[in-house]
């Protein structure tokens, strides 16, 4: 074999394996613009699926215009170039996308339930629409780089296997790089300015010039020298990228302090020095009290966050009667850190336990007089898993013989199917079953025992629960939920009917 054509073999391996390097970091790019692009919204939007839906909704209809519309440019320009300069473009528009999405979401007002439904679609479809060009271009690649692969029919199944396979691998890094890494370390921002500097490293190192490479550096050097870009919260002070979400501190009236995660237009944690906070935790302080004065009340805390619940036990109800020791479980530990730091959660307070609440409930072997569920994924959902059939029969089995359950059910009504389902499924368990209105706009206590519950009399309250008290009472009954579903660990639409009721409470809203 002559020397060219050893030359030429050597050139075409070459060529093919760039190829391949060139669909993997194209299909790892894909993927980080698409997680990033969620964490661009969670703090406006939240973590729910009517925004997952849309926007991988809208992500799949650009690649798959990007693939048709891949195609046909490389069937009548078969050269790298063309497949440079749609990855230029798309380096291009994706370090524009930090700086063209914070305006249009600094004009939204609230969030999913507080913001009217006009708003919220044409905010949410533009928002994602702008994620759609860039991702046009990147679909557009596999097809341009499957054509220049190809120069003849032998062993095209080999080749077009091997470039998948590469550009899934790159998807795969893609999907696991920027969640468990670049996201929580370096945040949202940084992520889309590095993803944005490898793509115009890759499409101006094919064009060769080598001027155009020192440019492609410049969305890394925004990445470190950019100001944070706050959501416009009044009183914020801090926010936090954690591996689950996006959290935020801020100042009430400057003496009060909110967590919000995802979302600011909820409250998952509150601290509200020297006095009750109006919402659905002054509803937890009465339950205490229903035991015997004397008579310790250990209780288990699924959802704990930034520690409301044992900080205003510690502070309102030690003091009145025997301890209320506390085992907290938050899957999340940036907000035990945030509680720590920003709401008075002391040591004392709680046993914190990082975990997830469900897989702590079935292996736990302590027992516990109550058992509160205030555990809350994506912002708005209850995890179906802590509404089942098999869950409660779970607490059952940690619960003293005259141990109560209590949960916070967001519900827009008393007569939701949502709430009527958990109704329902709690009555399949426990003899006893009760519902009333806890403070807050949205907010249902439901309380489920082995035996009769009856709210305390207000002579065995501190007088500063007895408002609260008579509010319970007001509303304190056994529901009758009619014909709803039984939840259970095989079938739990509880994201489907929390969905419902978003869309009538918008619908309202028009």
């Amino acid at each position: 074999m002559s020397s060219s054509t050893n030359n030429s073999v050597s050139n075409w391996r070459l060529r093919q394996n760039f190829l391949r390097f060139f669909v993997f970091c194209n299909g790892a790019a894909v993927m980080a613009v698409e997680f990033s692009a969620q964490r661009l919204l969670e703090p406006f939007f939240g973590n729910s699926e009517i925004v997952w839906a849309t926007l991988i909704g809208l992500i799949l209809l650009a690649l798959s215009a990007g693939y048709a519309l891949g195609g046909r440019i490389a069937d009548k320009w078969p050269v790298p170039k063309g497949m440079a300069l749609l990855t230029v473009f798309a380096g291009i528009f994706v370090a524009l996308l930090p700086l063209l999405a914070n305006p249009l979401l600094s004009s939204v007002s609230g969030g999913l339930l507080n913001t009217p439904s006009g708003l919220v679609i044409a905010s949410l479809l533009g928002t994602a629409a702008l994620f759609v060009p860039p991702v046009i271009a990147l679909g557009a690649v596999s097809p341009y780089a499957l054509r220049l692969l190809i120069r003849n029919t032998e062993m095209v199944g080999h080749k077009t296997g091997s470039l998948y396979f590469w550009s899934t691998f790159g998807s795969l890094v893609g999907t696991f790089l920027p969640t468990l890494y670049t996201i929580p370390t370096f945040g949202v921002r940084a992520t889309i300015w590095i993803s944005a500097t490898i793509l115009l490293l890759l499409g101006l190192g094919t064009l060769g010039t080598r001027i155009y490479l020192i440019l492609s550096l410049l969305p890394l050097a925004a990445s470190q020298l950019a100001p944070p870009v706050l959501k416009p919260v009044h009183g914020l002070i801090k926010e936090v990228e954690t591996p689950y979400q996006f959290a935020e501190v801020y100042k009430i009236n400057r003496v009060d302090t909110a967590l919000s995660v995802n979302d600011s237009a909820g409250i998952q944690s509150i601290y509200t020095p020297g006095r009750l906070t109006g919402l659905y935790y002054d509803a937890f302080l009465i339950l205490p009290f229903i035991f015997p004065r004397k008579q310790p009340v250990n209780t288990l805390l699924i959802g704990m966050a930034a520690g409301t619940i044992p900080t205003m036990y510690a502070r309102d109800v030690d003091p009145f009667r025997a301890a209320v020791p506390v085992t907290g479980v938050e899957i999340d530990q940036e907000l035990v850190n945030l509680g720590k730091k920003y709401f008075d959660l002391k040591p004392a307070a709680a046993h914190v336990i990082n975990a997830d609440g469900r897989v702590y409930v079935r292996t736990s072997n302590s027992k516990f007089s109550m058992m509160i569920v205030d555990a809350y994924s994506q912002e708005i959902y209850i995890p179906f898993y802590l509404t089942t059939k098999e869950f409660f029969q779970e607490c059952l089995t940690l619960l003293n013989s005259n141990g109560i359950l209590a949960i916070n059910v967001n519900s827009t009504s008393p007569s939701a199917p949502l709430l009527e389902a958990i109704e329902r499924t709690l009555e399949t368990v426990f003899p006893h079953v009760y519902l009333a209105k806890a403070p807050g706009e949205y907010n249902e206590l439901l309380v489920a025992s082995r035996n009769r519950v009856e709210l305390p009399p207000i002579s065995a309250l501190p007088p500063f629960l007895g408002e609260v008290r008579n509010s319970l009472a007001s509303t304190w009954h056994t529901p009758n939920p009619g014909k709803g579903p039984i939840l259970t660990d095989d079938h739990a639409p509880v994201q489907e009917m929390t969905n419902a009721m978003i869309f009538q409470q918008l619908g309202a809203k028009k």
